[in-house]
């Protein structure tokens, strides 16, 4: 065979057939990669394990930016009251400039009316004002034996496949019948995906950018924007940045903008993203210590869920149709988990001392919400580091029941009924969050 998923097959199996002997002990099992605080036993130890993490996951997963010096400017191109809104809405363009030229992108900001700064959140839009083109890797009308034989060529495991199945000629039929999903930022603001009113309602400030505007998410036109501006060649080196490092340097771009707005509380940030933006959010959440908070909603694969025994999306799997996502060196590890020298607890790690709220959809498989809570359980250690009070709540390592959530001091997770989608009731769970704070 081309490759070997047997360890990953081994290990899932039989997380499902002993799920009632205790997750916590199961958990540990699984996790072959050493504990976040092995060998690390102080707060000065850990601080020097996590710049070694960020590089490893900087060198291997997601790759590096081009030492290339840079500036980032903005233009504000509206600002208008939304009475029915009771907020300000305001319109920026980002721009980027290198020795290779300059490349600008659009940020929708709507700000509530206060006489006092707001905190606020930024989203990193993984949806499009206009309908995406197809991912690279996408079957045009896929069958029921096509995921089959897809699935068994990739290695992909799930407790229901027929249900896993089931969703994907769903979302098969929804891009064929161009029901794509579409969000304006600037006038859709009563979605469960961008849910403004509401957040307002929180006296939440909401910033948000497509990632496709800085960099389209097209394998065979990669790098084309912001990516190219950096000298990154379609022939990129081993260590050189993917699409999702190339969205998380953008919303730092955005941070520096939302800095100078005098209505915001910069210290009171919250970066987010769902999906392959969740990705995003934690990668550069993690490397910009500026955002006081970050959530990953459907972070998935690579993402927030655990790679070892991971059901659903795989290490193959993903790269295969998403090559570009990810540093070229990181195809050395396509169906080999057990070699990382990392699984994805340690980038959550890496948000420490600051706020982690995760979330999943109920039935979600391809993201593994089991995964991602088992992930954030582990992560969630490297907090100890800080604690001064031994009373200081801890999670308790318990898989929660759908619309149910764990909140431990920074360290949160909320299990949403449903599928994959980013909704009110998640935005709502990161408010709660930040409010107990």
């Amino acid at each position: 065979e081309k490759t070997n998923c047997k360890i990953s097959k081994t290990l899932v199996y039989w997380k499902y057939k002993n799920q009632n002997m205790g997750e916590y002990k199961m958990i540990l099992e699984k996790a072959i990669v050493p504990d976040i605080k092995d060998g690390c036993p102080t707060k000065e130890d850990w601080g020097a394990r996590r710049k070694l993490i960020l590089n490893t996951l900087s060198e291997i997963e997601y790759g590096k930016r081009p030492a290339v010096d840079y500036a980032v400017t903005w233009k504000e191109l509206l600002r208008e009251p939304v009475e029915s809104l009771h907020a300000i809405h305001m319109r920026t363009e980002i721009t980027v400039q290198t020795s290779y030229g300059a490349i600008s992108f659009p940020v929708t900001v709507f700000l509530p009316k206060q006489n006092r700064k707001v905190p606020a959140a930024i989203l990193i839009c993984s949806e499009n004002k206009h309908a995406e083109p197809p991912h690279n890797g996408t079957v045009s009308n896929p069958t029921e034996k096509t995921f089959r034989t897809l699935f068994q060529q990739f290695g992909i495991l799930s407790e229901d496949p027929d249900a896993l199945i089931a969703t994907f000629l769903k979302n098969a039929e929804k891009r064929r019948t161009c029901k794509a999903n579409t969000l304006d930022l600037d006038t859709d603001y009563d979605t469960g995906h961008w849910p403004v009113r509401e957040m307002l309602k929180q006296n939440f400030a909401m910033v948000g950018f497509y990632a496709n505007d800085a960099e389209p998410d097209i394998a065979n036109q990669f790098p084309s924007k912001l990516a190219s501006i950096f000298g990154t060649q379609k022939q990129r080196k081993a260590h050189e940045w993917g699409i999702l490092s190339v969205w998380a340097f953008a919303a730092q771009c955005v941070m520096d903008y939302v800095e100078q707005i005098p209505e915001i509380d910069s210290s009171q940030v919250t970066l987010a993203g769902h999906s392959r933006c969740g990705k995003v959010a934690l990668w550069s959440g993690a490397n910009d210590e500026r955002f006081h908070a970050v959530m990953a909603n459907g972070s998935g694969c690579c993402g927030a869920s655990l790679s070892l025994g991971k059901t659903g999306e795989n290490l193959f799997s993903i790269q295969t149709a998403f090559p570009h996502w990810f540093a070229p060196a990181f195809l050395n590890y396509a169906c080999k988990e057990k070699e990382l020298p990392f699984d994805q607890h340690f980038l959550l790690a890496t948000v420490a001392p600051r706020i982690l709220h995760i979330g999943s959809g109920s039935k979600d498989a391809w993201s593994d919400p089991e995964g991602e809570y088992f992930s954030t359980f582990l992560a969630s250690k490297a907090w100890e580091y800080y604690m001064t009070d031994s009373t200081y709540p801890k999670m308790t390592g318990h898989f929660p029941s759908a619309n149910e959530h764990e909140i431990a001091g920074k360290v949160g997770y909320h299990l949403r009924e449903g599928e994959h989608l980013l909704d009110t009731f998640d935005w709502m769970c990161l408010v709660d969050h930040l409010k107990r704070q």
